[in-house]
């Protein structure tokens, strides 16, 4: 499973959410209707998307930017070789794709995110697939 498929997965599992695509190419009609540019920054995102329960970001990039603090941050390695500022975002995340989890990690994260244990799961299950 690609960034936009997991994206788009979480999207269903979690309640209330909007996935939200940030990339350089042009914006494909089929594709998801929230499509902004690359270097556009949280605050405007979160205020084109407006107030929801969860706020799925595609996008590495946008964790450069000082005023995005998410609940979580998952990393997925490139099967080659990590992109420019791959290293800067792998530190920043909660979860790296294939990597194991302890417990401290997933007890932490699940209770930022205030979810059931069959809703976490799920997302686990997502994540590493």
């Amino acid at each position: 499973m690609g960034k936009t498929e997991l994206a788009e997965r979480l999207g269903q599992l979690l309640p209330d959410s909007r996935v939200v695509k940030l990339g350089e190419h042009a914006k494909r009609d089929e594709k998801n209707p929230l499509f902004f540019p690359l270097e556009t920054s949280y605050a405007d995102v979160v205020e084109a998307v407006g107030a929801c329960g969860f706020l799925i970001l595609e996008s590495g990039k946008i964790l450069d930017d000082p005023g995005c603090r998410p609940d979580l941050v998952v990393y997925l390695p490139h099967p080659e070789a990590d992109k420019p500022g791959g290293a800067r975002r792998r530190e920043r995340a909660d979860i790296v794709r294939g990597e194991p989890l302890d417990r401290e990690t997933i007890d932490r994260v699940r209770g930022r995110l205030d979810l059931d244990d069959q809703t976490f799961a799920a997302i686990l299950e997502a994540i590493s697939g």
